[in-house]
């Protein structure tokens, strides 16, 4: 069946056709769009679809409920019905665009993705994602008869914890400015300015407030020591939480990390703290070594998902 596949997020919806292979992916802004049905029909106009497909797959940044996807930054409430009304779609899917994620995980090839730590070949069951971006998703695959089963949570506003000293000096700094200090707080674009923020003031430096691409690029640059120092907070504070969702799901398959923000620095992240910090939980050390993690390095990830998720239409 040949379906319409899209990836919405909070600037950018990202559409393809999917007919046998998957087709190019193009880009429109959403704040060009009043509503996610006036961007389906600008899409299917720039793909050169005279008419519809028979099916659509649509992953959105937002919760997603009961054949109804609202999405509270944009302003857009998409519907099953409405979409099979507007454009006779006979099959519809909304997802959460980590659940897209989730379901693309078995189907990444090997140059999708990079290895971050030691090699385990062996690994078998639970997969999760988790992606820094504007915010931090979560999600998880379950292994099941046929198809796997996605796992969405909410789990990027679960409390950050401390692992050392100078973390709860930091999480102490930032309890004062947000009150509950999510992970995503922390592990996102506006977290990296937080941490960032927040060492400048433990170390009584004064720093002019930069953006996470400032932050990033100084610190990788070298030239700017908080920035670094910010950057390889940000991968230690990330390796705590990624095991924290490893043993949360019993992700004994791996750990698969996702957004816009980390393929910025692959090779810091692999040289940083961020497996040890994994890795470091007391009892359970030898359960996390076993446990394969990856970067996601495909720009296009969460269509693999998508075009699986469509390839289930009967």
């Amino acid at each position: 069946m040949s379906a319409l596949l899209a990836d919405i997020g909070g600037t950018n919806a990202r559409f393809a056709l999917l007919d046998g292979a998957l087709g190019r992916v193009i880009h429109l802004p959403v704040a060009d769009h009043p509503t996610a049905y006036d961007a389906v029909t600008a899409a299917l106009e720039q793909l050169g679809c005279e008419r519809p497909p028979a099916g659509a797959v649509l992953a959105f940044a937002g919760p997603v409920d009961a054949g109804r996807a609202v999405m509270t930054n944009a302003g857009w409430d998409t519907t099953v019905d409405a979409l099979s009304e507007r454009f006779g779609f006979a099959q519809v899917r909304l997802l959460n665009d980590y659940a897209a994620l989730a379901l693309g995980l078995e189907h990444l090839a090997v140059g999708d993705r990079l290895r971050i730590g030691p090699a385990r070949p062996a690994a078998r069951g639970a997969l999760a994602v988790l992606g820094p971006g504007s915010g931090l998703g979560v999600a998880a695959l379950l292994p099941t008869a046929g198809h796997g089963l996605p796992l969405v949570s909410e789990g990027g506003h679960s409390t950050m914890p401390a692992a050392d000293g100078l973390e709860a000096e930091l999480l102490a700094v930032l309890r004062e400015e947000f009150g509950h200090v999510s992970a995503e707080r922390v592990l996102s674009g506006p977290g990296l300015a937080n941490v960032h923020r927040g060492l400048a003031r433990l170390h009584a430096r004064t720093a002019a407030p930069l953006s996470p691409d400032e932050i990033t690029r100084l610190g990788l640059e070298g030239g700017d020591e908080l920035c670094r120092l910010a950057l390889e907070r940000f991968c230690l504070f990330l390796g705590g939480f990624a095991g924290n969702v490893a043993l949360s799901y019993g992700a004994q398959g791996g750990v698969f990390l996702a957004g816009g923000i980390l393929p910025r620095f692959p090779e810091f992240l692999a040289a940083s703290g961020f497996r040890a910090r994994f890795e470091d939980k007391g009892r359970f050390r030898d359960y996390l070594s076993a446990i394969p993690t990856w970067l996601i390095t495909r720009p296009d990830a969460a269509f693999v998902g998508l075009a699986a998720a469509a390839r289930q239409f009967a």
